[in-house]
């Protein structure tokens, strides 16, 4: 599907990426870690198709959709490809459209789609993002949470084979997180989707590959777990919430239950067993 070789780009003279090469092929689910400014929004724009031919600097390498450069594409083609959403859904909303419902059939309309298909991928997206009770609200009205699922829905009704977020939970509440994520993981599994974000928290649980970039390089971790042996990368995404936490009350563990590096929780469930072990030990 998508395939990026050797690619450096940025922005005037700034090099953002530097050498980034990512194969991602059919439903995977892959998280990109990184933090501000370490590159992700424009990694994302690259295998999105945004930036090729536009005015930002390519020096060297590309990112090719099923083997051929996304210049060779036409707009409706990279949309009906791969869908972006990025961090803040207000600015993916249209504008031409005074209800939920019609800004989903926005996109399908502008693919000069018949009535009866524009009318289908509408009602699909509604229901596969929980937005049928919000169906006929005005887009502006919504929520963050809401927006969110009202972009991803729009992005969802043009059929994409990839998806790409840009840290889609960075405005979200821990309810609209988890609603988000739920509507992810509903996605027919033959859609890559591609997470970007600052921190492991959400995507610990969700994705098969994770990826940390760093000065605009890319490296792909075997594990988190993997990851928290590498100063580097703990340096750079952070430790998950849950094994912060952890760390803090360990000292006050009983001995035999105090854990080494390689099985510190990264869940709420790996900690509740450490600690319900803990309290057996005691009693």
């Amino acid at each position: 599907m998508i395939e990026v070789i050797g690619l450096h780009a940025g922005f005037a003279s700034r090099e953002v990426l530097k050498g980034v090469s990512l194969r991602v092929t059919q439903g995977e689910r892959i998280a990109v870690l990184g933090g501000n400014g370490s590159g992700k929004s424009t990694l994302a724009g690259w295998l999105a198709g945004w930036f090729s031919g536009g005015t930002h600097r390519l020096t060297a390498g590309g990112c090719l959709w099923n083997g051929r450069p996304w210049e060779d594409y036409s707009l409706a083609e990279r949309a009906a490809s791969v869908q972006l959403v990025g961090q803040f859904p207000a600015q993916h909303i249209s504008g031409r459209a005074f209800t939920v419902a019609e800004e989903i059939a926005f996109g399908p309309e502008n693919l000069c789609l018949p009535t009866h298909e524009i009318i289908t991928r509408r009602d699909e997206a509604l229901s596969s993002c929980r937005l049928e009770h919000l169906a006929d609200r005005d887009p502006f009205t919504l929520s963050g949470g809401e927006q969110q699922r009202l972009v991803i829905a729009s992005a969802l009704a043009l059929r994409p084979k990839a998806l790409i977020l840009d840290e889609p939970f960075s405005n979200l509440d821990p309810e609209a997180r988890s609603h988000t994520l739920s509507v992810l993981n509903a996605l027919p599994s033959e859609v890559s989707v591609i997470i970007m974000d600052t921190s492991p928290d959400t995507v610990l649980g969700w994705a098969n590959r994770l990826l940390v970039l760093h000065e605009g390089k890319l490296c792909e971790m075997e594990s988190m777990r993997a990851a928290l042996f590498d100063p580097a990368v703990v340096a750079t995404i952070g430790l998950p919430s849950v094994t912060r936490g952890f760390l803090e009350i360990e000292p006050a563990l009983e001995a035999a239950e105090q854990v080494s590096q390689s099985n510190l929780p990264l869940t709420l469930d790996e900690a509740a067993a450490i600690l319900r072990r803990s309290r057996i030990a005691r009693a």
